[in-house]
């Protein structure tokens, strides 16, 4: 007997509330090659100028070294637009075409922009497909289990607010911090508290203990990392002894079970001899350690 060859219905609901939400999305710019990283970044287009180049001050800033450090101008004009090369020295790309010196183009929903080793795509107002992009690559920054940003996400931005940092002398604070005998959770009381664990303590740093600005992120494991641009050492300090407190203080509750949790955590600031984003995590992650080794559950500054 054959079996019958049956049809999903839609859910009809779902599928309005994404066309209403593609009918808000601006044009953006939607990067298809370049570093890894970044394939399927999208740049909203919000006027009424946005810069393109390599230099840290540009609204659209990515790293290659074929872009001049302001190598292009986006124009936004209502739903229209434009963009001009400003003279940069390996040109831009448009549709094929090589773009004249200061002389805007205007943009066509899917043309292709070459500047450099990159490849971006314009898409328009109100696009479905702008909306389905940046869903997929926002996912791809999260971490699944805390719902924070992921180390992939952290090692970029890392370097986009430490070059940042460098251009504007404008301080950078981390702050990296572990769980205190994590693994004695996980054996005690099994990986689904252990998992508890991290997924409550995430949500508790998000929502109590972050100001705006800055950016959370877990990096493995037990460890999470902090980075809080503009802010000063001591700053970042109170907030590190913050989220410390706050972890120290919250109940923890998994089953009949009240979990001890506390947190190990070490600050630092950008300084002149740091030549890396990944100098500033390791002396955060250093001080981290050195909490450790002080007996746990408490800040240290380096």
């Amino acid at each position: 007997m054959q079996e019958e060859d049956k049809t999903l219905v839609a859910d009809t609901g779902a599928i309005r509330q994404l066309l209403a939400e593609a009918e808000k999305a601006a044009p953006a710019l939607v990067l298809l090659s370049g570093p890894p990283e970044l394939v399927g970044k999208q740049w909203p287009l919000i006027g009424p100028e946005l810069v393109i180049g390599r230099a840290p001050s540009c609204e659209i800033f990515v790293d290659d070294q074929k872009l001049s450090k302001n190598h292009a101008r986006i124009l936004v004009l209502g739903t229209r637009v434009a963009i001009a090369d400003l003279a940069s020295t390996n040109g831009t790309d448009v549709g094929g075409q090589w773009l004249e010196p200061h002389l805007p183009r205007e943009l066509r929903n899917n043309e292709l922009v070459h500047i450099g080793n990159l490849v971006f795509k314009f898409l328009e107002p109100g696009s479905l497909e702008s909306l389905s992009m940046q869903k997929t690559f926002e996912r791809s920054q999260i971490d699944a289990l805390t719902q924070i940003f992921n180390k992939g996400a952290y090692l970029t931005t890392a370097a986009e607010l430490f070059k940042r940092a460098r251009a504007t002398q404008a301080a950078l604070s981390a702050i990296v911090f572990d769980l205190d005998f994590f693994k004695k959770v996980n054996d005690t009381y099994g990986h689904q508290a252990g998992d508890y664990v991290l997924k409550t303590l995430a949500q508790l740093v998000h929502q109590n203990c972050l100001g705006d600005g800055a950016f959370f992120a877990r990096y493995g494991g037990e460890e999470f990392v902090v980075l809080l641009p503009g802010t000063p050492l001591m700053q970042a300090a109170d907030t590190a002894e913050n989220l410390r407190t706050w972890i120290e203080n919250h109940e923890f509750v998994f089953g009949d079970a009240r979990l001890p949790v506390t947190v190990s955590a070490g600050v630092a600031t950008l300084s002149p001899d740091m030549a890396a984003p990944e100098d500033l995590f390791e002396k955060a992650d250093q001080a981290s350690y050195e909490s450790k080794r002080n007996g746990r559950n408490r800040v240290t500054v380096r």
